[in-house]
């Protein structure tokens, strides 16, 4: 299981946490430092800052981070994702989810 908070960190994410550890699962914490709700409830933790000198919290760096993950991920299972997305072209073109944009291109010209 994979966990994401940040500060004011939530309840029901740290409670979620814990009970899929008790039942057996990896977690994985993603949060802002070890003191976090998070990381005491996780196998393991990768911490990313979203404090700023603002009055917003960004959230550019935990993102980065999650990106990091799901292009490592997607690079071993390249097979596999690759399958998945001629199946989701399919249906995607079977109930025209997009727009194929026949009189469309990417510079504006017919």
């Amino acid at each position: 299981m994979l966990g994401i908070s940040f500060p004011r960190y939530s309840k029901r994410t740290s409670k979620s946490m814990e009970f899929a550890r008790k039942q057996g699962a990896t977690v994985i914490a993603i949060t802002d430092n070890e003191a976090s709700p998070l990381a005491k409830c996780s196998n393991y933790s990768l911490y990313a800052r979203s404090d700023m000198a603002s009055f917003v919290d960004s959230l550019v760096a935990p993102l980065s981070m999650i990106n990091a993950l799901i292009v490592a991920i997607g690079l071993k299972r390249k097979d596999t994702i690759h399958n998945t997305f001629e199946k989701l072209e399919k249906l995607w073109d079977e109930y025209e989810v997009y727009d194929k944009g026949d009189s469309y291109s990417i510079l504006g010209k017919d």
